[in-house]
């Protein structure tokens, strides 16, 4: 069974408060709230390694339930690195003229897929002709099935307890 991994940058979710996150997190940690800062650094933290499918989902609910995001990757894995999308007093919300590696957001309404469409097929419907409503059957789907004889059960007894 493939293992995870799971690591803290440091990211909160949207809208939450710093100072309550913090404090859930340092729950977490089991340490003073005012020690929980030195997490919030945005350097990469492993919180945990090799966990099932399971534990990681737990792990991602705890962290959510406090407030902060974590980062499961498969085992063996890279680990993340710090991104500029985290809630955290070092970094600012990203904006629409953030760098994102050379990826960009087209407008609302742009066409982003500029490949030709693929060819018209040319079908000949000439000899088809439609019946008038309600003259049709179904009878050329009905499919004749042979007899099934039935099989003999007079050796079975019905017993009331």
């Amino acid at each position: 069974m493939q293992g995870f991994d799971i690591y803290f940058l440091g990211e909160m979710l949207p809208d939450t408060d710093p100072a309550r996150v913090r404090e859930g997190v340092a729950r977490l940690f089991k340490m003073a709230p005012e020690a929980a800062d030195r997490l919030f650094t945005g350097k990469v933290l492993r919180v945990k390694q090799g966990v099932d499918p399971d534990t990681a989902s737990r792990y991602r609910a705890a962290f959510r339930d406090a407030g902060a995001l974590v980062q499961i990757v498969p085992e063996g894995a890279p680990p993340p690195t710090a991104q500029s999308t985290s809630n955290t007093p070092s970094s600012a919300a990203p904006s629409a003229n953030d760098d994102a590696g050379g990826l960009s957001l087209a407008e609302p309404g742009a066409i982003i897929d500029t490949t030709p469409p693929p060819p018209a097929t040319d079908i000949h419907t000439g000899d088809l002709e439609a019946l008038p409503p309600n003259s049709g059957s179904l009878q050329d789907c009905h499919v004749d099935k042979p007899a099934q004889p039935i099989p003999d059960i007079s050796h079975l007894k019905i017993i009331d307890d």
